[in-house]
Order: structure tokens, then C-alpha cells, then sequence
């Protein structure tokens, strides 16, 4: 065991079981399908593991902290099961890390993530489902023909799951179905995982049960030849980043062929000071002006797809209070504000909304929409729908968005 133990970020799920609150802990990269599930009071000991505490140490501050004795055996064997897991950021991570990314570079596409468990598996029973959400008593209607002379410039479609956010993922992709077919779409998802830039790509084509989404090499190699970090560093995030996964298969149900160029993006408003431009930051403005430039020199038709969810609230989420209908109302109050600065094309006016309050709302989104605002400006677009999910017994919310920009 390390000297200093330091837990690495892993997903930590608040969850019930046998009727009390435990907490879930699982590895968002997949290094392994172990998981634990350990008490509340166990969560106080893992804020401990900063790396910056002894075992004894560590024992010290949780009985200053809960007033009571916790034995270094009971200390140790938790700090023992992260451990078999890879939840500790130490050489036997880093040793699976390396194995892991050795894989991936050496498989021909990226394998389907959520194939048998978010979407069915086979071709038919996908499409059905796909279609459902057209046909729902709250959905858009079938695309019938084409609506517009020429591609769409860009939607804004969530990457939560089908089941939750289906209805309106069909209110952004029927506008596009009823667009001409570009030449390439250029797919902005979220990074939920850490990485070393603030945005990665990945020359890997895209295997979903619909067939292989090709990627455009060229236009990712483009991109980045005119960026100071590497595009690819982070290659290895797309293995289990399912948001630019979602937006593919609904790509490759509506037409025959589609070609590619994957792309996600972190989060960056808790380094940008307050009422600052996230274009002060070098990685941030370097992205920009790269992709704005990419996408006008190449002489092509290119949609930009925006996959992006907006509030996470509740107790899911860390917030100390469930959902309530006026909690609801006020999500919802502040997220039609969001969307509309969206859709005018406000980029900064969009980012100032949720930086004023250090994104207390948790929205995900403004990475992926900030850089597509900047580099296709100006653009003005519409708001097609809007939903909420709330989880358990109003524990929790997550909400999201269509947009479409002719």
C-alpha cells in the first residue's frame, strides 16, 4: 500500500440499499467492471485520500473529524479494496492505464459503449426505438422530405439516454433529416472524465449495431497542425465517452452513409477568472480559431453537432435538498435563458450565465456549445424543445435542449 494513498476521480453514485443511503463507487474509464459500495461515513474517509496523508494520519483526522476510533486494520482493508479496483491513483493504475490504451490504439474503430444496455444491440429493434420518439405524443412527427436547400449549419442535441431524453433528440434531428446530406459532421461531445487538454480527438472510426461511422482523418489531422497541444494526447478518452456515441447512431439511422470527426471538450470555467473570456485561455482560443479556420478552408459541406445535457441538480449531484416543484420551475427559468443565448449565438453572453454563479447549476454543455458559437459566428438559430428528467423520488434532475441553426 502507498505510503500517502490519493483516490483518483472515479464516479461516486448516492444510492439506497436494504433502505439506507450508501454510496456507489465505480470506474468511469472501465478499467475494470468492479465496483464497491461502502456507507456515508465512508465517504468522510475518502475525502482523506488526497494524497497528502499517512495511514496514521488519516486515522488521526477521522476521529477528529467524526469524534470517533476508526482501527487502522478497517482503514487499511477499505484503502485495500480501492485499490484492487485501480481507484488508487499509484503504479498499479497506471500500469493498467497504459494497458488499456495500448489496446485501444491497436483495435481498427471504436467499439460501441452503451450497445445491449442504453440502445438494443441489432439493427432492427434499434431503428424501431429511434423512430418511436418521432411518433411520441410529444415528438416532432416523421421527417417528411426536405424542408431546407442546404445543410444544416448545426443542432444541439442531448447525450443522455434514449430513454429519458429520446423525444428530444428527434426535435433536433428532424430538422436535420430534412436538410440536404453534408459532407462531413463534425461531433462536439463532452468530456466527463478528466484529461490532460482541454479538448481531444480521435482518428478511430465509430462501430455502432447501424454499421462503421467513418471518421475524416484529413480534417482531424487539419485541426491539429494548427494547435500547440496534441488533439490525439487524450485519444484514449473516446473509449468510454458516450456522448459523441449517441449522436452517431441517430446519424447513421437517418442516413445511409455519414462521415465523421469526433471531438470532445472539457470543462474550463474554474480557470477562467471571474468576467473574463474563456478566450483568454491559450488551449481555448488556439481551439478556436483552428476549428473556425478547419472548417472554412476545406472547401466542404460540415454540420457541427453540439451533444450536450444543461442543469444536474439534486442529491445525486451533491446538492443537500431533493427536487421540488419550485426547484423545477427555477431550472427550467434559468435554462430557457441558457438556450436563448444559445440560439442567438452568444457565446459569451451564454458562458457569463453560468460562470456569475461558478456553473452552480452544473451544466455540462458550454464547452461544446462556447467553441461552436466562436468558430461558426455568426449564427442565429431556434429553440425546438426542452425537457427535464427528474430520477428517484425527486432526488435529482438533469435537463436538456434541441437546437437547430438553418
Amino acid at each position: 500500500m502507498d505510503e500517502k494513498p490519493k483516490l483518483r476521480a472515479i464516479d461516486i453514485v448516492p444510492v439506497q440499499f436494504n433502505g439506507r443511503p450508501h454510496l456507489l463507487l465505480r470506474d468511469p474509464l472501465r478499467l475494470t467492471d468492479k465496483m464497491l459500495l461502502v456507507s456515508i461515513q465512508a465517504g468522510i474517509l475518502l475525502s482523506l485520500l488526497d494524497g497528502s496523508r499517512t495511514l496514521r494520519e488519516i486515522q488521526v483526522d477521522l476521529m477528529r473529524l467524526t469524534g470517533e476510533f476508526v482501527m487502522s486494520d478497517q482503514i487499511e482493508g477499505l484503502i485495500n479494496q480501492l485499490d484492487d479496483c485501480f481507484f488508487l491513483e499509484n503504479e498499479r493504475f497506471r500500469e493498467a492505464m497504459a494497458s488499456a490504451v495500448a489496446s485501444y490504439r491497436a483495435i481498427p474503430f471504436r467499439p460501441p459503449l452503451l450497445a445491449g444496455t442504453s440502445y438494443p444491440s441489432d439493427d432492427p429493434s434499434l431503428r424501431a426505438m429511434l423512430d418511436s420518439f418521432f411518433d411520441s405524443p410529444n415528438g416532432p412527427g416523421k421527417p417528411i422530405g426536405q424542408k431546407y436547400s442546404r445543410p444544416l449549419k448545426a443542432i444541439v442535441a442531448p447525450h443522455i439516454d434514449l430513454v429519458r431524453g429520446g423525444v428530444t433528440y428527434a426535435w433536433a434531428y428532424k430538422d436535420l433529416a430534412e436538410a440536404p446530406q453534408p459532407d462531413l459532421f463534425v461531433i462536439l461531445g463532452i468530456a466527463h472524465y478528466p484529461m490532460k487538454n482541454l479538448f481531444a480527438a480521435t482518428t478511430k472510426d465509430f462501430a455502432t449495431p447501424l454499421g462503421i461511422a467513418q471518421t475524416d482523418c484529413e480534417f482531424i489531422e487539419s485541426l491539429n497542425r494548427k494547435c500547440s497541444f496534441d488533439l490525439l494526447e487524450d485519444e484514449f478518452m473516446h473509449r468510454c465517452e458516450h456522448s459523441v456515441e449517441l449522436q452517431v447512431i441517430w446519424l447513421q439511422h437517418l442516413f445511409s452513409q455519414v462521415k465523421i470527426a469526433p471531438i470532445i471538450c472539457a470543462g474550463f470555467e474554474h480557470v477562467v477568472e471571474p468576467w473574463e473570456s474563456p478566450m483568454s485561455l491559450n488551449q481555448v482560443q488556439e481551439f478556436v480559431l483552428a476549428f473556425r479556420e478547419t472548417l472554412n478552408q476545406l472547401g466542404i459541406n460540415i454540420t457541427v453537432i453540439a451533444s450536450v445535457d444543461l442543469s444536474h441538480v439534486g442529491l445525486r449531484f451533491g446538492d443537500q435538498k431533493p427536487i421540488t416543484p419550485a426547484v423545477l420551475k427555477w431550472i427550467e427559468s434559468e435554462d430557457k435563458i441558457f438556450l436563448e443565448r444559445v440560439a442567438n449565438g452568444d457565446a459569451e453572453g451564454m458562458f457569463s450565465l453560468i460562470h456569475a454563479d461558478r456553473n452552480s447549476r452544473r451544466v455540462d454543455a458550454y464547452p461544446a456549445l462556447y467553441v461552436m458559437l466562436k468558430a461558426i459566428s455568426p449564427i442565429k438559430g431556434e429553440v425546438r424543445h426542452y425537457d427535464q428528467s427528474v430520477e428517484g423520488q425527486n432526488e435529482s434532475v438533469v435537463t436538456f435542449g434541441a437546437v437547430v441553426f438553418p
